[in-house]
């Protein structure tokens, strides 16, 4: 967890935005392959950086294992930040059983992020 944890700040240092890009996220796959991504904004939308690194994980083939968002304030200090609800139905649709970490020291399987979800096959 730690080390998936890092690589999100380490992508956060790395592309740091104050207006752009302020949350990192990353991804790992079962094989151990870590995706990782910003957060996208423009004018009329912004892209969680949970998309960006989930399409690339799913491009790969392999099963989502973990993933972690990270957040980046002006001063330099990073805080993890649990999905929001898009990103929570991103992943039970897709990797129900993948462990998201939610803060500093715990990572839950996404379905319970969002228990009573509505499901349809795809």
């Amino acid at each position: 967890m730690e080390s998936l944890i890092q690589a999100a700040k380490h992508t956060l240092e790395k592309h740091y935005d104050k207006s752009r890009h302020t949350v990192a996220a990353a991804i790992r796959t079962k094989s151990g392959q870590v995706f990782t991504s910003v957060t996208l904004k423009a004018q009329k939308i912004d892209i969680c950086s949970e998309w960006s690194a989930f399409v690339q994980a799913v491009m790969s083939g392999e099963e989502i294992e973990m993933g972690v968002a990270v957040h980046r304030d002006q001063e330099g200090a990073f805080d993890i930040y649990p999905p929001c609800g898009l990103c929570r139905e991103l992943y039970i649709t897709y990797a129900p059983e993948a462990n998201i970490v939610i803060n500093d020291t715990t990572a839950v399987p996404a379905k319970e992020l969002l228990p009573y979800a509505w499901k349809r096959k795809i």
